[in-house]
């Protein structure tokens, strides 16, 4: 089984046995979300990175003797060449994407996340964060207790806005319905955050690098607000060289941003501290293929 996450920024592979033992896994920044804000339809230039992107997988990994399970998030699901951008990757390289609901993808990321969370010994309920490209999910999950709110900021439409406090700010006020939804529920043991913003900055926090990153090492790295805070202004005063060694080509300006919507959901949740994890919605997606479809 295959399982493809493109999201508004990455396309992220995993290749696993029917057991669900991991066999490979890559990813590709492809910026799927680029001038999507200013002209609503996914551009050639994204698309052409995602063709590419899925060759210099199928080049790396045989893809001949394993079902497919893909899914589209937030960009395409707002972009009004959905069906021919579609259309040109399943014609391209055989791959139908799926474009899943922000409720989907919500669920799918929370519960890869807090299977993870789980094996690190953290016990639910937990309300989970993943800061996407265009969208960023925030979820509470306990069993099959699930609350959620789709947040319409993201990485790459933020930093394309020039970094719009004001309506990062207000995008985030959505959280205050949120929040009264899961006030009778159990109280969360944990902050969660998935996506590339947080892991990198777990990363960068424990001295790693964009080459030497290692998902088992970043797991479960807890960061609190003055830690966010610094990483992100310690990235804005380097240069891009500097940035891209330690978050990877072209995604400096994307972590900085990603850092800025990670303080702003915890201020609204009114929590201080968040829990890294890797896991997301790719793990969410190869979980749902093995368990033939089931959500």
């Amino acid at each position: 089984m295959i399982a493809i996450d493109l999201g508004s920024n990455t396309i992220r592979f995993l290749a696993a046995a029917k057991n669900g033992r991991e066999l490979w896994e890559a990813q590709f920044v492809v910026r799927t979300a680029e001038n999507l804000v200013a002209t609503g339809v996914i551009c050639d230039a994204a698309l052409e990175r995602i063709a590419k992107a899925i060759g210099e997988a199928k080049k790396r990994f045989d893809f001949s003797n394993h079902t497919i399970a893909a899914v589209a998030t937030q960009s395409f699901r707002q972009a009004k060449n959905q069906k021919e951008a579609l259309k040109f990757l399943r014609d391209s390289y055989g791959v139908d994407f799926e474009v899943i609901s922000p409720e989907t993808e919500a669920l799918l990321a929370a519960r890869a996340a807090c299977e993870s969370a789980q094996k690190s010994a953290l016990k639910p309920p937990f309300i989970t964060i993943d800061v996407g490209g265009a969208s960023s999910e925030v979820a509470y999950i306990n069993g099959a207790r699930f609350a959620y709110e789709s947040l319409s900021i993201g990485v790459v439409t933020l930093t394309e806005r020039g970094f719009d406090d004001c309506f990062l700010y207000n995008a985030v006020k959505r959280l205050e319905v949120f929040k009264e939804e899961i006030r009778a529920y159990t109280r969360p043991n944990a902050l969660i955050a998935t996506a590339g913003a947080p892991t990198t900055l777990a990363a960068i926090k424990l001295g790693l690098t964009y080459e030497n990153y290692d998902k088992k090492i970043v797991n479960a790295t807890s960061l609190d607000i003055a830690e966010i805070a610094h990483i992100k202004d310690e990235l804005k005063s380097l240069d891009r060289a500097e940035q891209e060694r330690l978050t990877g080509k072209d995604r400096g300006d994307l972590t900085i941003t990603g850092a800025a919507i990670l303080l702003r959901i915890m201020d609204a949740l009114d929590y201080d501290r968040v829990i890294a994890f890797d896991e997301g919605l790719r793990e969410g997606v190869l979980s749902r293929a093995l368990n033939c479809g089931a959500i």
